[in-house]
């Protein structure tokens, strides 16, 4: 099982993210939400690859309320509103957070405390920041996940670091170190890694009747120590 960071990491994730977002004002989109490669904004061809898979796994339709936590400037969101009906971003940094439009809503909440009613969204979406959660966060984020979701919903976690692949990413002496000094600041590298046989019981344990963890495309640019999971309510 993997490390289990106590509370304040999620202050410290916090504290992170808004002060990133802050800095990060005049940057590249992609650079905003770090979905960078060796400190570089991925280029288009790859993200139009990664947004054509994540919606695919999603399976929308232009009847779905949609929900993206920790969904940042919207980039999701902003093809998400395009085959949706609506779209709900939560994001704990408003300076990330895009313009409220007609089918985008914003909401700036920690997804740890962020609450909806039961039955709220056809669909949430949560894309590289499940590793920001504590296991017992993780557990309870996902049973509210599972009730905000009307029936036959689906749920899609992506962008997971794969706690069997975790020394492939910290490959070397120095790496394994600044890991170490990581944890023993409170200022974990990457976060949480997770198991995959325990994400998969997580989704059975609460409730989901179609559970999936998967390998991403080679095109994925952390396909190599990352994976995904998706459940059917």
């Amino acid at each position: 099982m993997s490390e289990s960071p106590t509370d304040d990491i999620g202050h410290y994730w916090t504290n992170f993210w808004q002060q990133h977002g802050d800095a990060s004002r005049e940057q590249p989109d992609q650079h905003r939400v770090l979905r960078t490669l060796n400190k570089r904004p991925i280029d288009a061809d790859t993200w139009q690859a990664t947004s054509k898979y994540v919606l695919e796994r999603l399976d929308l339709n232009e009847s779905h309320d949609v929900l993206d936590l920790a969904g940042g400037n919207g980039l999701f969101a902003n093809e998400i509103q395009h085959v949706a009906h609506s779209v709900t971003v939560v994001d704990v940094a408003d300076s990330l957070l895009p313009q409220s439009s007609c089918k985008v809503k914003t909401i700036c909440s920690d997804m740890r405390q962020v609450e909806f009613s039961q039955c709220s969204f056809d669909r949430i979406l949560l894309y590289a920041a499940v590793q920001y959660l504590t296991l017992p966060e993780t557990t309870r984020l996902m049973e509210k996940m599972y009730r905000w979701l009307k029936p036959n919903g689906i749920l899609f976690i992506g962008d997971i670091p794969d706690a069997g692949k975790r020394w492939q990413f910290f490959d070397s002496a120095s790496r394994r170190q600044a890991y170490f000094n990581g944890l023993a600041a409170g200022e974990p590298i990457v976060g949480t890694w997770f198991c995959r046989d325990w994400l998969s019981r997580l989704g059975d344990n609460c409730g989901f009747q179609d559970t999936a963890v998967m390998d991403q495309p080679e095109n994925q640019i952390y396909a190599w120590f990352r994976f995904d999971f998706r459940g059917e309510k």
